[in-house]
């Protein structure tokens, strides 16, 4: 009876330091930026499974997910709930459905971990550990149209391992932080000295050689620095899409944009005129044409399109100097502009009362628009949280511009996250992102990923900066990133080889 008691409270135990290491995990991200929490959060995990039958450190590692994903995507019932107008209990039911659906990732890794590489302890931490972590974070990134929100090479950005970032991108630097924290383990786990000193070695030449490859030049400029405005309306959801607005919207914008004379390029942010292109073409786009051919600015704006022949609409952004010419979004948000499964999921659309909730997606390969004199690369809002987006359109592109409108996360940790995840987009390019957004984070950042130029948060505000147009590619332009999806395919066979017998 008391050895059964004693066993029950062991697994309570368990389970709930399973719980707290995951929960941890994002505060490695922004805002928190606490980036040593992604090697302590996974520490705890490793130690909670380090002694479990495999079943158990499945479940572990599902809660370790639950804390992980729950702490790190809880802002999700708040978009339903808030702007879908969904009933609050229906919010919560998909975000937990959401969370337990990305959690089995956790749960699966433990699971294969413990199940074939509970002994060799070089194996164990240094092969199988991060190898596992880079394949599920990969496939986490593809299946069922992709979900990599929360990356964890995202939360280095600010670190030494950063200086990785060109070579192998954000899976990469997942891999290496992984790694890392794997090495610790050796040190903490293992029985074998000579295991222990090879594992601080190479921890540290993680860390050196990334700090080192932080002052490497990858590109170069294409030609002087110009000027450039990022407008950020401030314009409340609950009111955007009312047609008694539209007019005041557009008129604000308008004058926004004529307050720039001397600038360059003017960006508007996602979807900031809330009407049709066809609707607006002979009055507010010959307005705005009219305005950039006399100032020689160019302006880019986010808009719906519907194009003619087509039987859908699009997410786009059009550079009114250019009357035909426009970017289509490719990449969807699910829920939010388009319904998955139809027709069983059809029904949601009576609770999320989403304007433009069923948007077509764009061709994959789209020629580049212009701006300041140079052909830039389109990502808007959730496109730029795929790795993949960082190679479309370069080397080609001279710097990359984001569209956003994070209004929808209202005041919580989502729209810091969505920052950091662009900010490793620029790095990764090796060049500069215009990130126009209706409430914030409005920035120019620069191609090492730095923040040049920031406009507060939830503030009508024109943001002016400088960008300079580059040339070149990184090397994960060049076909780093192939090289990552491989070494991820690769790695948790050879891991599997090298099992314990």
């Amino acid at each position: 009876m008391f050895k059964r008691c004693l066993d029950k409270l062991k697994r309570v135990k368990t389970s709930l330091l399973a719980l707290i290491s995951g929960a941890l995990l994002p505060l490695a991200f922004a805002p928190y930026c606490l980036p040593v929490m992604a090697i302590i959060s996974l520490l705890l995990l490793l130690f909670v499974i380090r002694k479990l039958p495999a079943k158990q450190a499945a479940v572990a590692g599902y809660l370790f997910g639950w804390g992980y994903f729950g702490h790190g995507v809880y802002w999700v019932y708040f978009s339903i709930h808030h702007f879908g107008h969904a009933p609050l209990w229906l919010a919560i039911i998909i975000m937990l459905g959401m969370v337990a659906i990305l959690a089995t990732y956790m749960a699966l890794l433990a699971y294969l971990l413990n199940r074939f590489f509970g002994q060799h302890s070089a194996v164990r931490y240094l092969l199988a550990f991060p190898g596992l972590w880079l394949a599920l974070e990969a496939l986490r990134g593809v299946l069922f149209t992709g979900f990599p929100w929360l990356s964890l090479g995202y939360s280095q950005i600010d670190t030494g391992l950063s200086g990785w970032a060109p070579i192998v991108g954000v899976l990469g630097v997942s891999w290496l932080i992984v790694l890392v924290t794997g090495c610790i383990a050796c040190v903490l786990f293992s029985s074998e000295n000579k295991t222990k000193i090879r594992a601080i070695i190479l921890a540290l030449s993680c860390w050196l050689m990334g700090w080192g490859i932080t002052t490497t030049t990858w590109v170069e400029p294409a030609g002087s620095a110009f000027n450039v405005v990022l407008l950020q309306g401030n314009v409340p959801q609950e009111i955007k899409w009312l047609r008694s607005f539209q007019r005041i919207n557009n008129k604000m914008y308008l004058e926004m944009t004529k307050e720039q004379a001397d600038a360059d390029l003017v960006v508007w942010p996602e979807t900031s005129i809330p009407a049709f292109y066809h609707g607006i073409k002979e009055s507010l786009m010959k307005d705005l044409r009219e305005e950039a051919i006399t100032h020689q600015t160019d302006v880019i704006v986010g808009l719906p399109v519907m194009l003619d022949g087509a039987s859908g609409y699009y997410n786009g952004l059009h550079s009114v100097k250019y009357p035909d010419e426009f970017y289509l979004k490719r990449h969807l948000v699910p829920l939010g502009e388009y319904m998955p499964l139809k027709p069983f999921s059809t029904f949601i659309l009576d609770f999320l009362q989403i304007p433009l909730s069923d948007f077509s997606a764009g061709e994959k390969v789209q020629p580049l628009l212009k701006g300041g004199g140079y052909s830039f690369a389109s990502s808007i809002c959730y496109e730029d949280v795929f790795q993949q987006s960082s190679v479309d359109g370069l080397p080609d592109a001279a710097y990359l511009v984001n569209v956003s409108n994070d209004t929808w996360f209202g005041d919580t940790i989502a729209p810091y996250q969505h920052f950091q995840m662009a900010r490793m987009r620029a790095l990764e390019s090796g060049r500069y992102m215009l990130r126009s957004t209706n409430t914030g984070l409005t920035a120019i950042i620069n191609h090492q990923g730095k923040v040049v130029n920031q406009a507060p948060m939830f503030k009508r505000f024109a943001l002016k900066g400088e960008v300079i147009p580059l040339q070149g590619a990184t090397p994960f332009v060049q076909g780093g990133w192939w090289i990552v999806l491989l070494f991820a395919a690769l790695l948790p066979l050879v891991s599997f080889l090298k099992r314990d017998k």
